[in-house]
């Protein structure tokens, strides 16, 4: 197995200073060099048990203070207090009532998400909260004085949001926690795979990629395709043509460079073709999803993936999809209105899209961002935070319940290291783990993915079933 400290850089391999320097990473298919040995439980490895983890990531850092609000009237007028021209009115907001044993004020949702909340309600959703990264467990008196090492370049939406997806906020990595995963589910569970386990939507992601795992990348159409041998109107269409440009692409190279480019065009290429064939018969749930709504689009094949897992020969998927903008300095109210809007309505249509395929409960949707933002009001928006709240989705949630410690939403409350930026009860390591955990991974496993893990006395959250 490898070591824990394999992950962190320490210079780019052959393979990877090839693909960046040919510049076609978002070509690459599968990329398994070698089989990981295995310690899987006798139960994760049970035949067809087919498992899905979707990372919706909100880049910009989404404003946590609107998102989940008090509506309890001290807490309300706390957080009122804060940002007055910015608060939402209680009055406004969606109520939800949490399960025991939540013992925090009266909650509601962003009068925008709709949605979540009939899934909140329902059982199919659960908040986690105070999220963010840390190094190990963090007192706010260790803070102020300190005396425990912290993230690097706090509240930096470019370092932030790559420790969000590296999983190591105390080092440098070329891998991300989904691919670490990947790493070690795929050789077991997909062997025989068409394209790689980690699948993005949304571009090149470095939460996605492993050791052994590399990424592949499609759009919202389906797989991305060299258009000169795809597309009906690349060389005229000639198979002659296609046959020399295959040859010049592929063919058998002497120079290390050339010979990297000819692999993996080559398999760019195969994937392309077998995994577009496959994904050319997969329901299309017209009429399921939002138009006009680029996160519907992506999530929207998503949902055609995970339908054709038998035709990919997957029964382990990882997919990332994202949504940007949510750096609310400014406009806040109008702005995060619309982005919680889209965001409701595209994960709304992926539920029924499950639903549909009836395999809800094998498929977990799980909210990350750069970090929360600051509860202290700057004008018409709010400053870069830390700690945020995040929703988890699928059949097999805990739902209807608040995970973690709940923050109190006021300046100068026991998590405010200034502003109103929460320091994080609930670290990245323990919400990753627990849906490891989920996902087929044992406690060795988990400890190899995530190599801080240890330093938390909670590892499992209790948020998955």
């Amino acid at each position: 197995m490898t070591s824990p400290t394999s992950y962190v850089h320490k210079g780019l391999s052959r393979r990877q200073a090839l693909a960046r320097l040919c510049g076609i990473s978002a070509l690459a298919g599968t990329g398994f060099a070698g089989t990981l040995s295995n310690f899987l439980t006798a139960d994760a490895q049970t035949a067809g048990d087919y498992k899905a983890l979707v990372c919706l990531f909100l880049f910009g850092g989404n404003d946590n203070a609107n998102t989940v609000v008090p509506r309890e009237t001290a807490a309300h007028a706390s957080y009122r207090t804060a940002r007055p021209s910015i608060a939402l009115a209680a009055d406004q907001l969606l109520p939800v009532s949490p399960a025991a044993p939540w013992t925090g004020p009266a909650i509601g949702l962003h009068p925008s998400l709709v949605g979540i909340k009939a899934l909140f309600d329902a059982g199919r959703c659960a908040i986690v909260a105070n999220v963010g990264t840390l190094t190990r467990p963090t007192t706010l008196a260790q803070y102020q004085a300190g005396s425990v090492a912290l993230p690097f370049q706090l509240f930096s939406h470019s370092d932030q949001d790559q420790q969000w997806q590296t999983g190591l906020p105390d080092a440098v990595s070329r891998t991300g926690w989904l691919g670490r995963i990947a790493d070690i589910i795929g050789p077991t569970f997909n062997p025989t795979g068409i394209v790689s386990p980690s699948m993005s939507m949304a571009g090149n992601a470095i939460i996605m990629a492993g050791e052994r795992t590399v990424q592949y990348q499609m759009s919202s159409q389906g797989p991305l395709a060299i258009r000169a041998l795809m597309d009906s109107e690349g060389l005229n269409y000639s198979l002659e043509a296609q046959r020399h440009y295959d040859a010049l692409m592929t063919g058998e190279r002497t120079h290390l460079l050339e010979r990297g480019y000819a692999t993996t065009a080559a398999r760019a290429i195969r994937v392309a073709r077998e995994a577009g064939a496959v994904l050319a018969t997969a329901p299309t749930f017209e009429g399921v999803f939002p138009a006009n709504n680029s996160l519907g689009a992506q999530l929207r094949m998503v949902a055609r993936t995970i339908a054709s897992r038998s035709g990919l020969r997957q029964t382990r998927q990882v997919f990332f999809v994202s949504v940007g903008g949510w750096d609310f300095h400014d406009n806040l109210l109008e702005d995060q209105a619309e982005r919680l809007g889209t965001v409701d309505a595209a994960v709304s249509a992926f539920v029924a899209a499950l639903d549909q395929l009836n395999i809800a409960d094998r498929v977990t949707l799980f909210t990350a961002s750069d970090f929360g933002r600051a509860l202290q009001l700057n004008g018409r928006g709010s400053d870069h935070g830390w700690g945020a709240h995040h929703f988890v989705v699928g059949g097999a949630v805990r739902g209807n319940r608040v995970f973690g410690q709940w923050p109190e939403m006021a300046l100068g409350a026991g998590q405010d290291v200034g502003q109103g930026r929460l320091l994080p009860t609930t670290s990245i390591d323990q919400y990753a783990a627990t849906l490891g955990r989920w996902f087929g991974l044992s406690a060795f496993e988990l400890g190899t993915v995530l190599p801080n893990l240890g330093r938390f006395s909670t590892q499992d959250l209790g948020f998955l079933g």
